[in-house]
């Protein structure tokens, strides 16, 4: 263009035209007039009153999106983070000069569909009372026999195990069952209702954890219905810590890992054997000391009645040699001879006395020999001097003959005892 010739003449619109303009260029375009758009929700809120505003988000990619409360009221329920596919027009939001989403309709898809089932579950179960806590059932303190129902793997190997390392009172029934894909919510109602046919104390309903997919049978009404109509108490240890499932909801007590959810079911046996073994070391020091004491009291009751009977003895020969001594002098008319008769009787008293001090000196040896003798008896005796008392069963072990490699014993000491397992056994032969 020469500088001669005439610059051509230039639309210029306000903000207002160009806005509306780019609207109405959208609404004629049909790829623009009915779309869907698949993402995440994010950023849900209410404005207006009841119109409904949203993102739609992929990776750092994000549509605003607006439904009217006409629309939004067909709308399913919705929550931040849930896939839906949004079906509507393109449009531009004028006071801030963007492009958004008219919504018209909305349908969750993926992880969005599995939890709008499981709210719709939840509700049900809720208004049946299923989760009520008066309709929990109480586990037994003490269970002898448990079902655990599990896939083959790490879920079952640590609840097996850690009853076992913690008790072997408990017997765990182990019955397989499918925990995840198409149809496993049928195999785990139906091994549910296979434990609630057993003679067992609680039936336990595991699963390692896994994905929300994986999980989602635990929500579903075959399982649920199954673990409500269970004749015995039922645990779940489905999930990881934090994880919530519609079965741990209707279970009598729910936990975490598998782990956890063993030990609880051994938790009464394992304070009851801890108590059992406090009681049977109070017997034991309470024995010792009983004895003790009644051989201390035994030795000063027979020192006192030894020590009284002398005394008794002498005071009873004094008395009667007064008595000698006053009848003499009573019957000796001239009491010429009185002198030399008291001379005599005090010579038979010195003799009387040396014979009670003997006494005594005799029977104070007779009654340490006796106390030696009665030491020597007592049962605590050999092991003051390092030897030890072995039982099994509760009866003193007395022929190695009568023990078996594996036995269990208990050796008790002069100061405490301790358990053993027998490992060799060695008999002598004549």
């Amino acid at each position: 263009m020469s500088a001669t010739q005439p610059a051509p003449e230039r639309r210029v619109y306000s903000v207002k035209e160009f806005t509306t303009g780019l609207s109405g260029w959208f609404a004629r375009q049909k790829f623009f007039a009915n779309i869907a758009v698949a993402g995440e929700i994010s950023d849900l809120h209410a404005f207006g009153g009841s119109h409904l505003g949203f993102k739609l988000k992929e990776e750092q990619a994000i549509l605003e999106c607006v439904a009217w409360s006409d629309r939004r009221r067909d709308f399913p329920e919705l929550r931040n983070g849930i896939a839906v596919i949004a079906t509507g027009s393109i449009g531009i939001r004028q006071d801030r000069s963007c492009y958004q989403l008219v919504v018209e309709r909305i349908e969750p898809t993926g992880l969005g569909a599995l939890f709008l089932m499981y709210e719709r579950l939840k509700e049900k179960f809720r208004k049946e009372g299923l989760f009520d806590a008066q309709r929990k059932r109480t586990v037994p303190e003490l269970p002898r026999r448990v079902a655990l129902i599990s896939a083959r793997g790490k879920a079952m190997e640590d609840f097996i195990e850690t009853v076992k390392c913690r008790t072997a009172f408990v017997e765990v029934e182990f019955i397989e069952t499918q925990v995840q894909g198409q149809g496993a919510e049928i195999e785990i109602a139906d091994a549910l209702d296979r434990a609630s046919r057993l003679s067992v104390d609680a039936i336990v309903l595991t699963r390692g954890g896994g994905s929300y997919e994986d999980l989602f049978p635990f929500n579903l009404e075959p399982v649920v219905r199954a673990i409500a109509r269970a004749r015995h108490p039922v645990l779940t240890a489905i999930g990881h810590l934090g994880d919530r499932h519609l079965a741990d909801d209707v279970a009598d007590m729910s936990f975490g890992t598998p782990s956890l959810a063993a030990e609880h079911i051994v938790r009464g046996w394992t304070f009851a054997i801890r108590r059992l073994r406090d009681a049977d070391a109070g017997l034991a020091r309470a024995a010792r000391s009983i004895f003790a004491q009644a051989a201390q009291r035994l030795h000063e009751i027979a020192g006192m009645r030894l020590h009284h009977g002398g005394l008794a003895l002498l005071a009873k020969k004094r008395t009667a040699l007064a008595e000698w001594e006053r009848r003499l002098w009573r019957r000796d008319p001239q009491r010429t001879f009185v002198a030399e008769r008291r001379e005599r009787f005090i010579t038979l008293r010195a003799r009387i006395d040396t014979s009670a001090v003997r006494f005594l000196s005799d029977a104070t040896r007779r009654l340490e020999h006796a106390l030696v003798k009665l030491d020597a008896l007592s049962p605590l005796a050999p092991l003051a001097r390092g030897y030890a008392i072995v039982t099994k069963d509760g009866s003193a072990v007395r022929d190695a003959a009568t023990l078996r490699p594996g036995d269990r014993v208990k050796a008790r000491f002069e100061r405490g005892d301790a358990s053993a397992c027998i490992e060799t056994v060695s008999i002598e032969t004549a």
